[in-house]
């Protein structure tokens, strides 16, 4: 009875340090999930109330536009879902084991950055899979000549971004250092 309960406690102990340990995986995991849905219910909801139409948010600054991408940004690759397919599972994919194998040598900036790529290269994973393309909708061509695009693309441009960033600020430390 009492190597029972210790045995039970100790299993315990041992779930609540991996929970610890983990902590800031979890919390990107859930941080990633929070984003996919967000992503995935606008693009529900844009096509649901814009399916091949436009509308002006903001004059000469913002619209709503429906797009269905078949390939990637400025219309490069039209028609190419499936290599895009095998490239962003490859992406996903070395993201994930990078961060897994250096889960506690990556600084929190860093880890929120590669979970922003994620998340959006994730939510338009979803969208090739199962509709065959990406579902844009952020039309900023009244303001600025520039490709309509959606959330999960805006996740990755800023996760990219802020990868670079922190990789340039590290690179003059290492030099003034």
């Amino acid at each position: 009875m009492i190597i029972s309960v210790f045995m039970k406690e100790r299993r315990y102990s041992t779930i609540k340090d991996k929970i610890r340990e983990n902590k800031r995986l979890i919390i990107l995991f859930i941080m990633i999930i929070c984003i996919i849905i967000i992503d995935q219910i606008i693009k529900v909801i844009i096509t649901n109330c814009l399916y091949n139409s436009s509308t002006v948010l903001i004059d000469n600054v913002l619209k709503l536009t429906y797009v269905e991408n078949t390939g990637g940004a400025y219309g490069i690759g039209n028609d190419s879902t499936f290599m895009f397919i095998v490239v962003n599972i490859i992406v996903i994919t070395l993201i994930t084991k990078f961060i897994m194998s250096k889960k506690n040598d990556i600084s929190l900036c860093v880890l929120i950055s590669l979970g922003f790529i994620l998340a959006g290269g994730i939510g338009n994973l979803i969208d090739r899979l199962f509709r065959g393309y990406v579902i844009d909708y952020i039309d900023i061509n009244p303001l600025i000549k520039y490709p309509v695009f959606n959330i999960a693309d805006m996740f990755i441009v800023i996760g990219c971004i802020a990868v670079a960033i922190n990789l340039i600020i590290n690179i003059i430390k290492d030099r003034k250092g």
